[in-house]
C-alpha cells in the first residue's frame, strides 16, 4: 500500500511538471542567467589572476627591482646581491634612443637591452625571459630580437636597425632582426615611457651581452627567497618581498653615498683630461691663428707695397701727362728761336757777305786812296811850301789822308763787325776758328746756316714725332697701371677672402672653443651637483603592465560583487510569484493530500523537487555558460589590450557549488514560503478555492469627474491594477527590477565613456605637460625656455608637481600630487576649480586649497576641514582645505603659491613641470614637439593630454565590453521575468477571461482588455525601476571606481528613456510572440477552458467559480 502511495506520488510529481513545464522552463532560464552572472562574472577575475600567476612562474618575472638615479655598479649589484633574502640577481644595462627601421623614414624610439650571456637558461637568475614568438635568439654581434610596444607595426625578420651615427655606448650601429619575442613585462598595450624622442617607447631590441658598452646597469631584476612558495597575489608573497625590499632600503643610503663619491672621481679624472685636452687644442689654435694672422700681414704688406708703387706710377703719369704741354711748348719755343736764329743768322750772314764784299771793294779804294795820299805827300814833299801848288797839295794831301782815314775806318769797322761775328759764331759753334778769313768765314758761315736749317727741320720733325711717341707711351704706361689695379684690387678682394674665412674659422674655432669650456663649465658644475642619489627599490606593482592587469581584474571582482546580487534578487521576487501562483493553483492537490494523511513537509517537498529541479538544471546551465562563455567572451575583449598566453578557461568547484547551492537556497525558501502559507490551513479550507479579493472602492472612483468619463473596460483595468495588490506589487517590482538593471547598466556607459572628453575639455586646459629635472632648465645655454617661446606654443607656465601623503583628522591617508604655479592666475588658466553638483564656481586665491573631488571623498573631509600634507622633509603640515574641485582622472592638490611656500618652508620654489596650451593639432605636431623639448637640456619628459589618458581610454573601453554584455544579460533577464509575470498574470484570470468572453467581448476588447493592464503595470514598474536604479547605479559606480579615476555620478537622459523603451518593448515582444500573446489564444483559451470554470448559468462547475 505504501509503496503503490509513493508510486502514485511521484506521478503526481512528474504529472505536475509535464503540466506545468513553462513555469519550470521560466524559472530555469532566471536561474541559468542568474548563475551565470554569478559564476561568469566571480571567475573571470581568478582565472586572470590565475593565469598572471602561472605566467610570472613559468617566466620567472622578477619580485623585485632597483633602480638608481646615478646608475648602478658593479659594487652596488655585489651588495644586492649580498643582502640577506635576496636570492638571485640579474644586473641589465638598457639604452633608449632614436633608431631608423629599414625602408622607414620615421625614427622611432627603441629600447636597447643586453640579453643574458645564456638568455635560455633554467636558473633562478635568468629572470624575465623571454617568449619567442618567431625567429630564433641573436647569435651573431650585430643582430637582435623584438619586442613591438603597444599598437606598433610589426617588424619583419631581416630587417635592419639603423642606429644614429652619433650613438655612444653601443659596438654597432646596425643590428638585424633575427626574432620576435614577447617581453613578460610588458603584457599590455600601454605606453611606456622614455626620456628621448617623443618620448613614448616603441619598440624593444633585445642584442647579446657585451653590445652595450655603459660601465654601468640601468636596473637590477631581483628574485625574493623563499617568494616562489606563495601565490604571487597572495598577502604572504608581498610580506616576503617586503622584507627584502626594508633590507635593501637599509643599504641603499650608504650604496648611493659610495657611488656618488665614484662617480665624483670618475668625472673629475675625465674634467682633468678634457681640461688638458682643451688647452692643448686651445693652444694649437692659437698658434694657427697667429700662423694666419702673420700671412694676412704679410699679404696685406705685400698689397700695401703694390699699391705704393701704382700710386707713384699715377703719380709719375700724371706728371709726364701735366709736363707734356710745356714740353711741346718748349721744343716749339726752341723751334721757333732756332727760326729766329736762322732768320737773324741769315741777315748776319748776309751782312759779313755785306762787309765781305764792302771789304773787298774797300780794300783797292784804300789802297787807290794809299797811292793817292802817297803821291799827295809825295808832291807835298817835293813841293815848297812857299809854291802856290803846295797848298793845293797841301789840301789835296789833306783830302786824300780824309779819304784815306775814311775808308781805313770804314775798313776797320767792317772787320770789326767780321771779327765780332766771328767770336759769335765761333761761340755758337757754327765756325771752326774765330780767326778765319773772310772768305773761308762766308764758306763756314753758309754751311753753319745750311745746318742750322737742317737741325730746325729735325727739331720739327722731332716735336711731331715726340708727341705722337709720349702718347703712346702714356696709353701703354696706363694699361700697365691699369693692369696692375685690376691685380691689386683681385689681390685685396682675394686678401678680403681670405680674412673673412680666417674670421669665419677663427669664430667657428672659438665658438667650439667657447662651447668646449662652457661644456668644460657646465661639466664642471653638474659634478658639484651630483647628488647623493637615490634608490628606487619597487616591486611587480611599479611595471604598468602589471598594475593594469590588476586593476582590471580587480574591476571585474568588484562587478562581480554586485551585479549577481541584483540578478538573485530578481530572480528570488519571481521565483516567488511563480512559486506562489502555482501553489494557490494547486490547493485542491495539497488538501487533498493533506487529507489523505501526507505530512506538510512529504507536500511541500513535491513542490520544493519542482523548483529545486529547475534551479539545478538552471545552475548548471549557467555554470556552463558562465564558465566557459561569459570569460571567453570578456576575455576576448582584453585581449585588444593584453597578451597573456597562458590564460585558460577554469572550473572552481567551491564557486559552482556556492552558486548552485545560493539558486537552490533562493529558490527553495521562495518556494517554502509560498508553500508554508497554505499548508497552515486546515485540509478542508484547502479543498475550497481562495476566497475572491473582497470589493472595494479603489481611489480613482473618488474622483467622480474623471470616473465618470472612463470606459467600462478603462474601469475595469483601474480595479483590477489596484484591487489585487499583491499581484500589482510583484508585476511592478519585477518590472522594475528588470528596468533598473537596464538603467545601471546604460548608466555605467554614460558614467564611463564621457570621463576622458570631459576631463580634457572642461576641467584641464593644458594639453601638453613637460616634467623637468632640475629648475636650471628654464635657464642654461639649450634651455626649455626657447623651446617653449616657438610659435606652436601658446602660453605656458611653470609649475611645481610632486606626489606626496595627505591625512585628515582620523589619521586616515591618500597619495595626491601636490600642485601649484608661480601664479595663482596662471594655474586658475590650466584648470576649472568647480563644484559637480550646480558647476559653482571655487574661487582660487592667496590662501586657496583645493583638494579632488575622489580623494575628498575617500578622505571623508569637506570645505573648512583641516588637513595634514607630508612635505618633502617628512613634516606634516597643516591645511585648511578651502574647496572641493569636480574631477575624474587623477588626484591633485591645487594649492596657492602661498600656500607652496609654507609647504615647502622656502620662497625658491625648485619648478620641475610646465603647463602649456600648444597648436599641436596632428601627431605629427605633437611628436615634433616632443623631440624639440625632449632635446633641452634637464627635460625628462613630455606629454600631451592624449598621451595620459590612453590608459583610461582602454580601460574604459574593455569596461565597456563588459558593460555590453551585462546589458544583455540584463535585456534576457528582463524578457524572461516579463514573460514569467505576464504568464503568471494571465494564468490568475482564467476565470475572469473566460467570463468577459462568453459576455460577448470581441477578440481585439480582450486583447486591449488584458494588454492596457500590462502595459500600466510594466510602465509602472519602469518608472519605479527607474526610482531604484538611480541609488543603485551610485552604488555601483562607487564600488567599481578606482584610486585614480572617478566615474561620473549623472545618468544622461536618454538612458532613462531607452531603459523604458526596452523594458516596454520586451513587454510588447512577450505578448505577442508568446503563446498566450493574441487573439487566437484568447478564443482558444474560451474554447478550452469555459466548461470547466464557467459560472453556473454556462454550466460550469460551481466551486471554481472565482
Amino acid at each position: 500500500m505504501v509503496s503503490a502511495v509513493q508510486k502514485s506520488y511521484r506521478k503526481n510529481i512528474l504529472r505536475e511538471m509535464k503540466g506545468n513545464a513553462s513555469r519550470m522552463v521560466s524559472l530555469f532560464g532566471i536561474v541559468a542567467l542568474g548563475v551565470m552572472m554569478l559564476t561568469g562574472l566571480m571567475s573571470i577575475a581568478p582565472s586572470m589572476r590565475s593565469a598572471a600567476q602561472k605566467y610570472y612562474v613559468q617566466q620567472n618575472v622578477f619580485d623585485l627591482r632597483v633602480l638608481s638615479t646615478l646608475g648602478l655598479s658593479d659594487q652596488d649589484i655585489a651588495a644586492i646581491a649580498a643582502t640577506p633574502g635576496v636570492e638571485a640577481v640579474m644586473p641589465v644595462k638598457t639604452l633608449d634612443l632614436e633608431a631608423n627601421w629599414q625602408g622607414q623614414e620615421e625614427r622611432m624610439v627603441v629600447q636597447l637591452q643586453a640579453l643574458q650571456q645564456d638568455p635560455a637558461a633554467d636558473t633562478d637568475a635568468n629572470m624575465n625571459r623571454l617568449v619567442l614568438r618567431s625567429g630564433r635568439m641573436p647569435q651573431a654581434a650585430n643582430e637582435c630580437m623584438v619586442h613591438v610596444m603597444g599598437y606598433q607595426a610589426e617588424i619583419a625578420e631581416g630587417t635592419v636597425l639603423t642606429l644614429p651615427e652619433d650613438t655612444e655606448g653601443t659596438k654597432h650601429k646596425e643590428y638585424t632582426v633575427v626574432g620576435l619575442v614577447q617581453d613578460p613585462q610588458h603584457i599590455s598595450t600601454d605606453k611606456e615611457s622614455s626620456t628621448v624622442g617623443n618620448g613614448q617607447l616603441n619598440y624593444i631590441a633585445y642584442v647579446l651581452d657585451g653590445e652595450l658598452t655603459a660601465d654601468y646597469y640601468t636596473v637590477c631584476y631581483i628574485k625574493a627567497e623563499n617568494a616562489d612558495q606563495y601565490d604571487n597575489y597572495s598577502q604572504e608573497y608581498q610580506d616576503a618581498v617586503d622584507q627584502v625590499a626594508d633590507r635593501l632600503e637599509q643599504i641603499s643610503d650608504a650604496q648611493c653615498v659610495q657611488r656618488r663619491e665614484q662617480l665624483i672621481d670618475t668625472a673629475n679624472q675625465k674634467l682633468d683630461e678634457a681640461r688638458q685636452t682643451y688647452d692643448d687644442q686651445k693652444a694649437e689654435a692659437e698658434q694657427k691663428f697667429a700662423e694666419a694672422e702673420q700671412q694676412l700681414d704679410d699679404a696685406q704688406k705685400q698689397l700695401d707695397d703694390a699699391k705704393a708703387q701704382l700710386d707713384a706710377g699715377e703719380t709719375e703719369l700724371a706728371k709726364q701727362k701735366e709736363a707734356l704741354p710745356d714740353t711741346m711748348q718748349n721744343g716749339a719755343d726752341q723751334l721757333v728761336d732756332g727760326e729766329e736764329q736762322v732768320l737773324e743768322f741769315e741777315e748776319q750772314l748776309q751782312q759779313i757777305q755785306l762787309l765781305v764784299n764792302l771789304k773787298k771793294v774797300a780794300d783797292p779804294l784804300l789802297t787807290y786812296a794809299q797811292a793817292a795820299l802817297n803821291n799827295a805827300q809825295k808832291a807835298l814833299d817835293e813841293a815848297e811850301p812857299a809854291d802856290e801848288e803846295y797848298i793845293e797839295l797841301r789840301d789835296a794831301l789833306a783830302k786824300a789822308q780824309a779819304a784815306y782815314d775814311n775808308i781805313n775806318g770804314q775798313l776797320q769797322g767792317y772787320q770789326a763787325q767780321l771779327d765780332e761775328g766771328k767770336k759769335q759764331m765761333y761761340a755758337q759753334g757754327l765756325i771752326s776758328s774765330p780767326n778765319l778769313d773772310n772768305d773761308r768765314l762766308v764758306v763756314e758761315a753758309k754751311a753753319a746756316l745750311r745746318r742750322l736749317k737742317v737741325q730746325l727741320l729735325e727739331g720739327q720733325l722731332q716735336l711731331t714725332t715726340g708727341t705722337a711717341t709720349a702718347y703712346s707711351q702714356f696709353e701703354a704706361a696706363r694699361a700697365q697701371l691699369d693692369a696692375g689695379w685690376q691685380e691689386y684690387q683681385a689681390g685685396v678682394q682675394q686678401l678680403a677672402d681670405s680674412r673673412a674665412q680666417y674670421e669665419t674659422q677663427k669664430a667657428d674655432a672659438q665658438q667650439k672653443l667657447d662651447e668646449g669650456l662652457q661644456q668644460l663649465t657646465d661639466a664642471e658644475e653638474q659634478v658639484s651637483k651630483i647628488k647623493k642619489g637615490e634608490w628606487y627599490v619597487l616591486d611587480r606593482n611599479s611595471t604598468l603592465s602589471f598594475v593594469t592587469f590588476e586593476q582590471y581584474a580587480d574591476r571585474m571582482a568588484a562587478i562581480a560583487r554586485v551585479f549577481p546580487v541584483f540578478f538573485f534578487l530578481v530572480a528570488a521576487l519571481v521565483a516567488t510569484t511563480t512559486m506562489t501562483r502555482m501553489v494557490d493553483e494547486n490547493r485542491l492537490q495539497m488538501g487533498t493530500l493533506k487529507a489523505l494523511g501526507y505530512s506538510n513537509a512529504s507536500i511541500a517537498g513535491k513542490y520544493l523537487f519542482y523548483a529545486l529541479t529547475a534551479s539545478v538544471l538552471g545552475s548548471m546551465a549557467g555554470m556552463v555558460v558562465g564558465f566557459l562563455v561569459f570569460p571567453s567572451i570578456i576575455w576576448y575583449a582584453y585581449q585588444l589590450i593584453f597578451s597573456l598566453p597562458t590564460f585558460t578557461l577554469r572550473f572552481y568547484p567551491g564557486m559552482a557549488a556556492a552558486s548552485m547551492a545560493i539558486s537552490a537556497a533562493v529558490i527553495g525558501l521562495a518556494t517554502w514560503s509560498a508553500c508554508r502559507s497554505s499548508l497552515k490551513e486546515k485540509s478542508a479550507a484547502l479543498l475550497l478555492p481562495r476566497a475572491p479579493v473582497a470589493g472595494k472602492r479603489i481611489f480613482l472612483e473618488y474622483i467622480t469627474p474623471l470616473w465618470k468619463r472612463m470606459s467600462f473596460s478603462q474601469k475595469t483595468t483601474a480595479r483590477n491594477l489596484f484591487r489585487y495588490k499583491k499581484r500589482f506589487f510583484m508585476t511592478v517590482l519585477g518590472v522594475a527590477g528588470c528596468t533598473a538593471l537596464l538603467l545601471i547598466g546604460f548608466g555605467l556607459q554614460d558614467s564611463l565613456l564621457p570621463i576622458v572628453t570631459k576631463q580634457s575639455t572642461e576641467l584641464s586646459h593644458n594639453d601638453l605637460t613637460v616634467t623637468l629635472s632640475d629648475p636650471a632648465a628654464f635657464t642654461v645655454e639649450k634651455g626649455l625656455t626657447d623651446a617653449l617661446e616657438g610659435g606652436q606654443v601658446e602660453n605656458w607656465a611653470a609649475v611645481y608637481s610632486k606626489s606626496v601623503t595627505i591625512y585628515n583628522a582620523d589619521g586616515e591617508s591618500a597619495g595626491v600630487s601636490v600642485v601649484g604655479a608661480q601664479t595663482d592666475s596662471q594655474l586658475s588658466r590650466y584648470v576649472t576649480f568647480r563644484t559637480r553638483q550646480g558647476h559653482k564656481a571655487i574661487p582660487f586665491e592667496k590662501d586657496s586649497v583645493v583638494l579632488t573631488e575622489k580623494t575628498a571623498l575617500n578622505l571623508g573631509v569637506e570645505p573648512g576641514d583641516s588637513i595634514w600634507v607630508e612635505n618633502p622633509d617628512g613634516e606634516r603640515v597643516e591645511m585648511t582645505l578651502t574647496g572641493v574641485t569636480e574631477n575624474y582622472m587623477f588626484t591633485r592638490l591645487y594649492v596657492s603659491n602661498a600656500q607652496l611656500q609654507t609647504l615647502l618652508g622656502t620662497q625658491d620654489i625648485p619648478w620641475n613641470t610646465v603647463y602649456a596650451q600648444t597648436r599641436c593639432d596632428s601627431a605629427a605636431d605633437r611628436n615634433t614637439m616632443r623631440e624639440t623639448l625632449l632635446a633641452c637640456n634637464y627635460v625628462t619628459g613630455a606629454s600631451f593630454t592624449e598621451d595620459a589618458t590612453s590608459m583610461f581610454d582602454n580601460l574604459i573601453v574593455s569596461l565597456n565590453s563588459v558593460v555590453v554584455l551585462i546589458i544583455v544579460c540584463a535585456a534576457a533577464l528582463a524578457a524572461v521575468v516579463l514573460y514569467n509575470l505576464i504568464s503568471v498574470n494571465l494564468a490568475e484570470r482564467k476565470k475572469e477571461l473566460a467570463t468577459i468572453k462568453v459576455l460577448g467581448f470581441f477578440d481585439k476588447e480582450v486583447y486591449r482588455y488584458i494588454f492596457r493592464e500590462i502595459d500600466l503595470l510594466a510602465l509602472m514598474g519602469s518608472c519605479v525601476g527607474l526610482l531604484l536604479g538611480i541609488p543603485l547605479h551610485q552604488f555601483i559606480i562607487r564600488t567599481v571606481e578606482m584610486d585614480q579615476l572617478m566615474f561620473i555620478r549623472t545618468i544622461a537622459p536618454h538612458s532613462y528613456l531607452l531603459s523604458v523603451a526596452l523594458t516596454m518593448l520586451f513587454t510588447l515582444a512577450v505578448c505577442f510572440v508568446g503563446n498566450f500573446g493574441g487573439p487566437n489564444f484568447i478564443s482558444g483559451y474560451y474554447d478550452r477552458k469555459v466548461p470547466a470554470f464557467a459560472p453556473p448559468f454556462l454550466g460550469g462547475d460551481v466551486k471554481n467559480c472565482g
